[in-house]
Formats: structure tokens, C-alpha cells, sequence
């Protein structure tokens, strides 16, 4: 990931060296070509190909930077674009006779060339010994060097263009991870106060009542529980192993208070050595005790297995069906939902079912 992001954000002088880079294996690649295709230049001193390669290279490198790191984002990005249009058919036309003059000044200070062309290239021969506007209007009435110049850009464009869309998508799931740390950081926040009130309230009604055994076990969860969610699930997932740990403290944490609604629990006989994003299933688990009436015949059943590849978490919980927002769930659970689309993309299935009297949560995570 930090090699990714080293070289879709290099610093200065990598930048450098990628464009130096690239440029020079465009110049090789174009004189290759030169040597082994038929073209005007063939037979020219070898010298004399890599100079008017160079030179050819260098013009286009200059219309390149020109167009695309000036009057791209000074015009087009502004939405002048009838400006922008005539300003790059201007840059064409002084491509055009830049191109037009090296070439002319080179091969016509070139006796082996202009001889070359002489013998084989008579119409060539006689457009470089013509004078220089002639040679310009040539190439932009035939819109030879032109075309040529674009589709030589058309490499050079596409992955920037490429590159740049693919950052931009970095960046879009960076903001979106980004803001979900956020949430979950906000999710801890009102968590742990709220739960860490309750929590101790019901301590210390034991530890009134004269059950110390059970307190001095409630406070040791409690304990183990607070620096799991503020210390050690800060990683993109943690193993299993502690997610069920964390789930069984919270859960009999929350029982104290409850007098009359059965409470199970029922974890896998064996946890492999998973994964699962941190603290992803404690929403559920802390809806079912917010909104299950403490009443005769009321209960919560949370199963959690594990296969080959997917984990399963259900959770089925009484409802009081005059409770008008039994159903919301809040911040929790939309973060949850969030999480499952950032972590899980179409790897989980999440799905509710409520019948006035008991509600059901079914999550399979496809790992």
C-alpha cells in the first residue's frame, strides 16, 4: 500500500525522474522505428537520425507541458473553452513551424542527407530546399505534423489521464475510509460513556448487595473490554478470537441490569485464525438490549458460527411493539452498514425481518 501510494504521489525528484524517463524511452522507441521502417530518413548518417529525433522529441515535449499543465487547466478547467480551442490551434501552427525548422536547418546542413534525398526522395528533396513557408503551409494544409504530433500524444495523455482518474478514486476511497474512522471514533465516544454509566451503576448495586465475587469479575471484564475498543482495535480487522471476547464481556456486562429476559450466547466451538473489521457486530448486540423489554417471556439469542469461508452472525431479539422507534437502530447501525460496504463490498449479506414481536438479524461476512 505505501509502495502504491510512493508511486502514484511521488515527491519532486521522482516526478523528474518518471517524465525524464518516459521521454527518453519515447525518443529510443522513435528512433528505433526510424531505422528499421521505410521513411524519409532512411539512409541518413545515424548521427544525423538521433539529432533530428532529439530535436523533434524535445518540440513535442514542450507542446505537451504547454497543453497540459497550462492551457488545460487555466482554460478548459474554467470553462473557456472557446479561448482554450483557439489558443491549442495557435500552439499547433507554432508546433508546426518549430518542427519545420529544425528539420529544415538540420537536413539542409546535412550533404550525406540532402544527397540521400536527392537519389530517393525527389519530392522531400525539393520541399526542403523550398523556403520555410512553403514547407510550413505543406504540413498544415496535408495536417501531416499535426496528426502526427496527436497521436504521438496520445500515449503520453492517456496515462496521465488514466493516472489521474485512478487517483482520484484513491482519494474518493480515502475520504470515505476517512470519514467511517471518523464515525466509528464517534461510535467509541458515545459508546464507552454511555456504556461505562451503566456498567459501573450496576457494579456498584452489587457490590451494595453484598456480591463481591460477581462485581470483582464484572469490573475485570470491564476492564478487559474498555481497552480493547481504546487501544487494540485499531486495525483494519482484528482476529475473531477477540471480537467473540469483546462480545461475551459486553454481553454479560449488559445482563446485570436485565431481571427478567433470558440471554444467550453462543459462540463458535473453534475459532480459526480470522479476520473481521473491529468491532462490527457490537451495534447489533447493543440494539437487541436497548430495545427488548425487560418482561416474563421476553429473550435474546445472539449464535455466531464460523465455516470454510463465511462467518454468520444471528441475532433475534423480543420487540415492544408500542415502541415506536424499536426498528431505528441509530448511529450504530448505519455505521455498521457503511463499514460492511467499505470492507466487505458485496462479500456479506445483510438482512432484517420483524413481525411485531420479535426482530431478527441475519449478517453473513464472505471471507
Amino acid at each position: 500500500m505505501f509502495q502504491s501510494q510512493f508511486l502514484l504521489y511521488p515527491g519532486r525528484g521522482l516526478r523528474w525522474l518518471q517524465h525524464v524517463s518516459f521521454w527518453l524511452l519515447l525518443l529510443g522507441l522513435r528512433f528505433y522505428l526510424t531505422n528499421i521502417s521505410f521513411n524519409v530518413y532512411g539512409g541518413f548518417p545515424v548521427s544525423s537520425m538521433l539529432l533530428l529525433n532529439t530535436c523533434s522529441t524535445g518540440v513535442i515535449v514542450l507542446f505537451y507541458y504547454t497543453l497540459v499543465y497550462y492551457l488545460w487547466p487555466k482554460y478548459f478547467t474554467s470553462h473557456q473553452y472557446i479561448k482554450g480551442v483557439l489558443l491549442i490551434l495557435l500552439l499547433l501552427v507554432v508546433y508546426t513551424i518549430s518542427d519545420a525548422i529544425a528539420e529544415k536547418f538540420l537536413i539542409s546542413r546535412c550533404a550525406p542527407c540532402m544527397a540521400r534525398l536527392a537519389k530517393t526522395e525527389q519530392g522531400y528533396f525539393q520541399l526542403m530546399k523550398s523556403d520555410l513557408s512553403n514547407i510550413v503551409l505543406v504540413r498544415l494544409v496535408t495536417f501531416g505534423t499535426p496528426f502526427f504530433l496527436l497521436l504521438t500524444l496520445t500515449i503520453p495523455i492517456s496515462i496521465k489521464t488514466a493516472l489521474n482518474a485512478y487517483r482520484s478514486n484513491m482519494r474518493s476511497v480515502s475520504l470515505a475510509k476517512e470519514k467511517l474512522e471518523l464515525e466509528l471514533n464517534f461510535l467509541r465516544a458515545q459508546l464507552n460513556p454511555h456504556f461505562l454509566f451503566n456498567s459501573m451503576n450496576n457494579i456498584y448495586g452489587l457490590i451494595i448487595s453484598g456480591d463481591t465475587n460477581r462485581s470483582a469479575a464484572l469490573v475485570s471484564r470491564l476492564s478487559e473490554l474498555l481497552r480493547y475498543m481504546l487501544y487494540e482495535s485499531e486495525a483494519d480487522t482484528m482476529p475473531l478470537s477477540k471480537e467473540v471476547k469483546l462480545m461475551t464481556d459486553y454481553i454479560e456486562l449488559e445482563k446485570v441490569r436485565l431481571n427478567l429476559t433470558k440471554v444467550t450466547f453462543t459462540p463458535p466451538t473453534v475459532l480459526a485464525d480470522v479476520g473481521i473489521a473491529p468491532l462490527l457486530l457490537i451495534p447489533l448486540i447493543e440494539n437487541a438490549f436497548k430495545f427488548t423489554p425487560d418482561e416474563p417471556g421476553a429473550f435474546i439469542d445472539i449464535s455466531l458460527t464460523l465455516t470454510a469461508h463465511t462467518i454468520n452472525f444471528k441475532i433475534e431479539n423480543s420487540v415492544d411493539p408500542t415502541r415506536p422507534d424499536g426498528l431505528s437502530g441509530g448511529i450504530g447501525l448505519g455505521n455498521m452498514r457503511k463499514r460492511l460496504e467499505l470492507y466487505y463490498p458485496g462479500r456479506y449479506r445483510y438482512e432484517i425481518s420483524n413481525n411485531g414481536i420479535n426482530y431478527l438479524v441475519n449478517l453473513a461476512l464472505n471471507l
